[in-house]
């Protein structure tokens, strides 16, 4: 059963994606791969106003285009959001978090070693080729090694992920990097940076703002939800971009179908 303080943060988090450019956005979207429902989801892809400077949903800046209004222009993108009411919520077992958070840094820290000093050289047919125009910067698909280290050494970050958190999710959903931003909304000061889940970033709101009478307040308006740490920038198929957009266009009929009293 949602609760009305993890309703209201879905409707907040519709708010931020609206207000910050996204023509598509719905709540309870499936993810482009696996049976993982997100919050919210949001698709955003053409010139229009937003606010002024760096959009944290993209790298585009808004700059005037000759009249007094503000616009930017972006390639595809596609952003998820889930949503966290309680410390309960997002760390499932806290007896023990300092030292599975200090374990999964240094898992993380070997991970990253033998990507760049195994893997790139043992496995060269895993870059992608073309992906940037410096071939230092070009993105590899390190999910498809076949090195038995480095596979198991996944499998030992996916378990600490599960005691954190309580599930894989998080884990997976970045580490095959199924859209370009990823987010968690939570009440302020509820989460450290450092408890963050690697990929994701963190949107805060004031306690109060999760008390609201009217259900539709913030949803066409300025969202209270503030950006505490920006969400680094993942580079998702664009297979399973297009996926995205179709399953929020799916989320968002179903939606609409039930609000018009309709069988979806």
């Amino acid at each position: 059963m949602e609760t009305p303080a993890h309703h209201r943060l879905k409707q907040l988090a519709v708010a931020f994606l609206r207000e910050h450019g996204c023509q598509a956005v719905a709540g309870e979207v499936r993810c482009p791969i696996w049976r993982y429902r997100v919050d919210v989801a949001g698709y955003i892809d053409t010139l229009g106003p937003a606010p002024a400077g760096r959009n944290p949903l993209t790298e585009a800046v808004a700059t005037a285009n000759g009249s007094t209004r503000r616009s930017w222009r972006c390639q595809p993108r596609t952003v998820l959001i889930e949503c966290k009411q309680s410390r309960a919520d997002f760390l499932k077992d806290q007896r023990d978090t300092d030292k599975l958070l200090q374990k999964r840094r240094e898992l993380d820290r070997f991970r990253r070693a033998v990507e760049e000093n195994r893997i790139k050289t043992q496995e060269p047919h895993l870059r992608k080729a073309g992906s940037s125009l410096f071939a230092e910067l070009e993105d590899w698909d390190f999910a498809s090694s076949r090195l038995p280290a480095y596979r198991n050494l996944i499998k030992r970050l996916r378990r600490l992920d599960k005691m954190l958190h309580g599930e894989t999710k998080f884990c997976m959903i970045a580490r095959y990097s199924l859209a370009d931003r990823l987010y968690i909304a939570a009440p302020e000061g509820m989460i450290k940076k450092r408890e963050l889940p690697p990929g994701w970033g963190l949107l805060e709101c004031a306690k109060k703002d999760l008390v609201e009478d009217d259900p539709n307040a913030d949803l066409f308006g300025r969202s209270v939800l503030n950006v505490a740490v920006k969400a680094p920038a993942l580079s998702p198929r664009d297979e399973h971009r297009q996926r995205l957009l179709r399953n929020i266009a799916v989320a968002a009929s179903a939606t609409a179908s039930s609000a018009m009293g309709v069988l979806a």
